[in-house]
């Protein structure tokens, strides 16, 4: 029965369910990065330096529009989970019907736009004569597929919203399967340059979308949509379209600083921007821990506030302490020990190595506070503190594009590689006094009124299981 179905996010010890839940959403994240890491490693292997760069140059431009189809997708998801922590499944539904709609015209409007802009968007960021036809082809075949990467997003946040995290994992394991192989096949084999990367991208994740739609709807039958459910509730419209604005927003001000950040590095030699373009992506790569653990504690978060469990939130969030702690030092040690090793699996020019080299040392220097700035954003979007989530993505943005620029200036391309970690910094204290307000101004009350209410309505109290 759906009505007794139950999420272990809402009754077991924070710190296992956060960990738990996490992993899969770790290692989908991890598998959806390696898309493009493998496209970059084809691409400087078998075709060139050069296709590698075009890569590189036209990265910044397909992110901020694949992210925000990704935070449109997360926005609904987070409100799915609040109304499966109240049980309230048939407004959940309708979030689902209403959301998969307005979601749908938005990426196919946004997909036009972009295929169409495409080639302007990078002549705007000085994108050399060279590398402007391929990186524009590649642009123009993934926009178009754009479609695919929302419907497997949108389901696989569904999904986790109602607990399982595991599910979407098996059908991303699989479509990475297929784009490395077909990565080979196309450039390799048929010799179809970048646009075989491209190709081989979009069908994978055709794929993968067509079988996390159906398994869904056969397994879950509360995310199960009949041509009825798929309309547009005007009650709920406001809600999906605040929290899920707020989501690609602060995606949008992360991958426009990336974007104005490329401008830069597009001045400089073409082995340079190959280089800066493997350590970009491996950056990616390693912050996978971080970004699948924080996107577990936004649904842990959010299914509690639902629940009006308000004692176990706080628990999570000194919980995932521990583990930014953990993930924040190691990702460090792990570039500066390795990451001349991991740069070479893209290309094995010396310039190249040692502009990626240079990149992922300097930037990693700063993860820990990275990990502090989005540990803080999964509470604030978990409890519906957008505006904060907002203000505080862009902060560390607006930070990491001015000193990025003023670093440069002062000490050339090392000194804008060290510009994402000062930014960092602001942008970490920032999350921290916010954090300590919330839990004040918030979620301290509501706590008390959870500790009377079990105390003096019928409920016996029970603390939840230690951290």
């Amino acid at each position: 029965m759906e009505a007794q179905m139950k999420s272990p996010l809402l009754t077991k010890s924070p710190f296992k369910t956060i960990l738990s839940f996490s992993v899969p959403l770790i290692i989908g994240d991890f598998c959806q990065q390696l898309y493009n890491a493998i496209d970059s490693i084809i691409a400087g292997r078998f075709i060139g330096t050069s296709a590698l760069a075009s890569l590189g140059s036209a990265g910044p431009i397909m992110n901020i529009v694949i992210f925000l189809l990704i935070g449109f997708a997360m926005g609904s998801g987070v409100i799915m989970s609040r109304h499966f922590g109240e049980k309230d499944y048939v407004t959940l539904k309708k979030v689902m019907g209403s959301a998969l709609v307005i979601g749908g015209i938005f990426t196919i409007v946004l997909s036009a736009l972009s295929i169409g802009l495409s080639r302007p968007f990078l002549k705007l960021l000085n994108t050399k004569d060279s590398l402007l036809n391929d990186a524009d082809n590649y642009l123009k075949i993934v926009f178009a597929g754009a479609i695919f990467t929302y419907l497997y997003n949108f389901y696989c946040f569904a999904v986790r919203a109602i607990g399982d995290s595991y599910t979407p994992l098996i059908f991303l394991f699989v479509s990475v399967i297929i784009n490395g192989i077909l990565d080979v096949l196309f450039v390799v084999a048929f010799k179809w340059g970048i646009e075989g990367t491209a190709l081989a991208t979009v069908l994978a994740q055709m794929l993968s979308s067509a079988l996390c739609i159906i398994y869904t709807g056969k397994k879950f039958a509360m995310l199960r949509l009949k041509r009825k459910d798929l309309k547009v509730d005007g009650k709920i419209v406001w809600e999906i379209t605040s929290y899920s604005l707020s989501m690609s927003i602060q995606q949008v001000f992360v991958y426009v600083g990336r974007i104005a950040i490329q401008g830069l590095v597009n001045t400089y030699p073409e082995k340079v921007v190959a280089g800066v373009n493997s350590g970009t992506r491996l950056d990616a790569l390693l912050q996978t821990p971080m970004r699948g653990y924080t996107n577990a504690l936004t649904t842990y978060t959010a299914q509690n506030m639902g629940a009006k469990k308000y004692s176990r939130v706080t628990k999570g969030y000194k919980a995932s302490l521990i583990v930014v702690a953990v993930v924040g030092v190691l990702s460090t040690l792990i570039t500066v020990f390795f990451a001349e090793y991991m740069v070479r699996l893209f290309d094995s020019d010396a310039e190249v190595i040692a502009a990626g080299k240079g990149y992922l040392v300097d930037i990693g220097c700063g993860y820990l506070l990275m990990c502090i700035i989005v540990q803080s954003q999964a509470v604030f979007k978990g409890i519906g503190m957008l505006k904060t989530f907002v203000v505080s993505t862009f902060i560390s943005i607006v930070f990491r594009i001015g000193l990025s620029y003023l670093f440069e200036h002062f000490w050339g391309l090392d000194g804008m590689f060290w510009a994402p970690t000062a930014s960092w910094i602001v942008g970490s204290t920032y999350c921290l006094t916010a954090m300590l307000i919330a839990y004040k101004k918030i979620l301290k009350p509501l706590e008390n009124a959870e500790f009377v209410m079990n105390s003096s309505g019928g409920e016996e109290y029970k603390e939840s299981d230690d951290i």
